[in-house]
Parts: structure tokens; sequence; C-alpha cells
């Protein structure tokens, strides 16, 4: 009796350990899936909500029902397209001395911001002047 009490008491320790491990395996699984991307990314055409669920090279973008769609159509894109980054062949400046898009170019003569307040001219703190015919 006392040797059956003794395996049983082992065997419970055992298929503890193994339920214990068994838990620890089994929730490592899941916390790796959880992980992971659920779903792959949509092709051309195909339905979207950020442009992060369209595949490389296509964009998310609004149609006239209000849906949005996987596209690589820039048109329907509202503004410019991005330049290069580099300056046109001419320069990129008018005879206005104005860039293409408007901006005055940089121009050395003038200092850097330093994001300092201008106190080149003090503020004036008098009072304002009295007209001599009011009195």
């Amino acid at each position: 009796m006392r040797s059956r009490l003794c395996l049983l008491r082992r065997a419970t320790s055992v298929l503890r350990s193994l339920a214990a491990a068994l838990t620890a395996t089994l929730l490592v699984v899941l916390m790796a899936s959880a992980c992971a991307p659920q779903s792959s990314r949509v092709g051309a055409g195909g339905e979207c909500f950020l442009a992060t669920d369209c595949a490389p090279g296509l964009i998310c973008i609004e149609q006239a029902d209000k849906t949005r769609l996987c596209s690589d159509d820039l048109s329907r894109v509202a503004g410019r397209p991005a330049s290069d980054g580099g300056a046109e062949a001419d320069g990129g400046i008018d005879e206005g001395g104005t860039s293409d898009d408007g901006a005055v170019p940089d121009d050395a003569s003038q200092p850097p911001d330093t994001g300092a307040p201008d106190t080149s001219t003090p503020p004036d703190t008098g009072a304002p002047p009295v007209d001599a015919s009011d009195d």
C-alpha cells in the first residue's frame, strides 16, 4: 500500500512537470504566432486600409466610391511628385530670383537663423507722443 502511494506521488510529480513544460511550450508558440504578420500584402487592385497593406511599389488610394485599392497610378494623388532632390539642369532659378517652387533661394549674404530673438533695435517702451493741439 505504501509503495502504491509513493508511486502515485511520483507519477503526480512527473505529470505536473510535464504539464508545466507543455504549458510553457504552448505559450511560446502562441506568442510567436501572435507576432507574425496575419496576412500577406495585397497586389494591384486589391482592397487596402493603409499603405502598408499594399505590396511594394503600390500605394493605397481612395476611390470615388470611398473604397481604397492598391495601385501604382499616382495621377489621383494630390500634390506634385517628389523631386529627385537635386537642382535642375538650368539651376532651377528663374529671372525673378525665385526657384521653380516659388521659394526664394538661399543667399550667402543673409545670416543664418539661430532661433534667438532679434535684439538689434531696442523695443519702444515710452509713452505715445502727445499732440500739442489737444492741450
